[in-house]
């Protein structure tokens, strides 16, 4: 690990937010540069003006979802090492993590010699998951489905405003694409998951852990 790493951690908890930066500080001594970040809009203006070489990052923010800031974080660095430290355990979002592709996944309830670990294992290059995360992208890798059923990120963001009962024309605007390209998501969701409809497309969907099932 280099000893000149500048790593990110981004909470909007302050006290967790200072939590991790004493665990760096203690148990990391060699990394000199740690910055923090409570909101999405905060990491969007420090990554354009500076370089990170690993974000500590808490997928549930007030301003935006985690999922869009890795996106946007992807689009400046394609190569950032990405650590999500998060207390939802549910396997559909487990999943949606390793289809995103970050370097390590941890629970907000480890230890703090597991932080430290992690941090380390990526800033050297390697991967870091908590065992329940390891495990499901075990069975991930077993799946007799394989390739066929992986979806792609936007095949993700497609199907979870499908799930929400939006049409063709309000995921088009959210995700500012055409309504073509909808569709040819929406037709690609169908053939990968052999669904007959919209609503055996989301039962599928619940049932493979690939989305939540929605509460009332």
């Amino acid at each position: 690990m280099k000893d000149d790493a500048r790593i990110l951690l981004v909470d909007d908890h302050d006290l967790v937010l200072q939590g991790l930066k004493r665990i760096v500080e203690c148990s990391l001594p060699e990394i000199k540069y740690i910055c923090t970040a409570s909101t999405g809009q905060e990491v969007l203006r420090l990554i354009a003006s500076q370089h990170f070489d690993l974000f500590l990052l808490d997928i549930e923010l007030p301003d935006m979802s985690g999922m869009d800031l890795i996106a946007c974080i992807r689009e400046k660095d394609p190569g950032a090492r990405i650590i999500v430290n998060t207390m939802h355990e549910e396997i559909w979002f487990i999943k949606g993590l390793l289809h995103s592709n970050v370097s390590g996944i941890l629970f907000k309830s480890v230890n703090s010699n597991k932080i430290a670990e992690a941090i380390r294992q990526v800033l050297e290059g390697q991967t870091y998951y908590c065992p329940y995360a390891e495990h499901v992208r075990a069975q991930m890798r077993r799946s007799d489905e394989g390739r066929r059923d992986e979806l792609t990120l936007r095949e993700l963001d497609v199907l979870k405003r499908i799930s929400e009962g939006k049409n063709t024309q309000e995921i088009a605007q959210e995700l500012c694409v055409s309504v073509n390209t909808v569709d040819t998501h929406r037709r690609h969701l169908m053939e990968k998951l052999e669904a007959r409809n919209v609503a055996d497309l989301i039962m599928t969907a619940i049932s493979r852990g690939i989305i939540p099932i929605r509460k009332c």
